[in-house]
């Protein structure tokens, strides 16, 4: 009897200590519990980092309205002028000759496309953040090359043209590297906040080379390009459209992020 009871006791070991099965079923509902926890801290973090959609689509469009037809640019000048003679037609002839300084413009504007509008995804930056790093040396890096490549193109294919236009893209040139450069160094010192408001800023500089394509949409609806005011303002656009752009686009981001600022502020947030 006794040597039942034991044997039963060896197979059943709650039946000897009967806080064995409290404390069993403690520790699987200890580890559901961090399960549940570990899931719900993911979920929460997917709830409270939006991705920003809309600031990202708009920055793939902006900057793809350059960098897409640099993407054939580049291919054609690859291919050679024989490749597609028809399309090959439609740029400059000057390429395939001197194709260095446009195959570096292009590939770095190409690069800069993918890699800049995903710096502004608040969930990529807080879920991959090592992806958001990796992302923000390529556009960083693209940036600079792509505007410093961009004076590099113009001394090549127009180098007798050193008025204001030349100027003006030196100008903005020297903008972006600045701008990207002190959002870097932000970065690495872990200040995120002035990181976040100098790439805001470098992204603005660096727009200003598209935004005199909507400046010249609008002046064509609103002035007769004919007419003496017309090509008076058509002469400005052309000579100083980078300076106008980049005045603009800061002028537009600064009033935005002071906007941004001053909202805490009224619902009481320090």
């Amino acid at each position: 009897m006794n040597l039942i009871t034991a044997n039963k006791n060896q197979r059943d070991p709650q039946l000897v200590n009967p806080k064995y099965q409290a404390a069993s079923s403690s520790g699987k509902s200890n580890a559901v519990h961090c399960g549940q926890k570990k899931s719900n801290h993911k979920t929460s973090i997917h709830k409270v980092s939006p991705s920003n959609w809309k600031v990202v689509s708009l920055l793939f469009f902006l900057i793809g309205l350059p960098a897409i037809p640099a993407v054939f640019i580049v291919a054609l000048v690859l291919l050679g002028p024989d490749a597609i003679a028809e399309a090959s037609g439609m740029i400059n002839a000057r390429y395939f000759e001197l194709p260095t300084a446009i195959l570096v413009h292009g590939v770095s504007g190409i690069v800069f496309f993918f890699s800049l509008p995903t710096q502004f995804s608040t969930r990529l930056r807080i879920t991959r953040p090592k992806m958001h790093s990796v992302m923000g040396r390529f556009a960083v890096v693209s940036a600079c090359v792509m505007a410093i490549s961009g004076v590099w193109m113009h001394l090549v294919f127009s180098p007798t043209d050193l008025g204001a236009r030349f100027i003006s893209l030196v100008i903005v040139t020297i903008a972006i590297c600045i701008s990207f450069s002190t959002a870097i160094v932000f970065a690495m010192k872990k200040n995120i906040g002035a990181h976040k408001i100098w790439m805001t800023r470098a992204v603005a500089v660096t727009l200003a080379v598209v935004t005199p394509l909507f400046l010249g949409v609008i002046l064509s609806l609103f002035i007769d390009v004919n007419s003496p005011i017309g090509e008076l303002a058509v002469s400005i656009l052309h000579d100083y459209d980078r300076l106008i752009g980049l005045v603009l686009n800061l002028l537009v981001v600064e009033v935005l992020m002071a906007k941004n600022r001053l909202l805490p502020e009224k619902n009481g947030v320090s």
